[in-house]
């Protein structure tokens, strides 16, 4: 089963996998966890170096537009997808292909005039041969909280274009969200952040069950 987590920094998302993680733990379900960044794949030093600057893998020093950067995060999830795509286990998704498309957007519409053109390309490779997502699980708090608690884990005040990215993403991830449960039938749970993580377990495990 294809367990996917989204939700834009700060929003729970990982603490909640977390929870998830020590219950199967704790009741031996096997599982493979993928963390959208951290999955050891040929790509890991390069996207690790991407992002090492900016919540929003904009590193002009070395990578000079964001159609490479795009393409780099569109290589690396498929990459994964294939290697993974006969797993027997759960597979718990620490962010997937909505969180790429709903980052690069903001980064792609900004710095293209015909931006579009490109968007739809690219949106296109992300959703080539899709794995199927058994539950899209999507984590989410006040965007202010978002800022907030990134701000704490990365011990640094956001800019006021961070700030303003970050309402940018969570209107693109959302988008995502919805065409992803109405267009394509995805079961979706929306979760709140700012809710036990414990009692949010016990909401998806209820819908593993079923």
């Amino acid at each position: 089963m294809n367990i996917v987590f989204e939700g834009i920094n700060g929003s729970g998302k990982t603490t909640l996998i977390n929870a998830l993680k020590e219950d199967f733990n704790q009741n031996q379900t096997p599982y493979t966890y993928v963390s959208d960044l951290k999955f050891d794949t040929p790509l890991k030093p390069v996207l690790e170096m991407m992002v090492k600057d900016s919540v929003f893998a904009e590193l002009k020093k070395d990578f000079k537009t964001s159609i490479f950067e795009s393409l780099v995060f569109a290589a690396n999830h498929h990459y994964i997808q294939e290697l993974l795509r006969h797993e027997k286990n759960h597979v718990i998704y620490d962010r997937d292909y909505i969180s790429v498309l709903g980052y690069q957007k903001g980064i792609i519409e900004k710095e293209y005039i015909d931006w579009e053109k490109f968007y739809k390309a690219f949106r296109e490779i992300m959703l080539f041969e899709l794995k199927r997502t058994d539950l899209l699980i999507y984590v989410s708090v006040p965007t202010e909280e978002n800022i907030k608690r990134t701000e704490k884990r990365d011990n640094r005040i956001c800019t006021t274009e961070e700030k303003r990215m970050f309402e940018v993403l969570k209107n693109n991830v959302e988008e995502e969200i919805y065409i992803a449960k109405h267009d394509y039938n995805i079961p979706t749970l929306l979760l709140s952040g700012l809710d036990n993580p414990k009692e949010n377990v016990s909401k998806i495990k209820k819908l593993i069950k079923g």
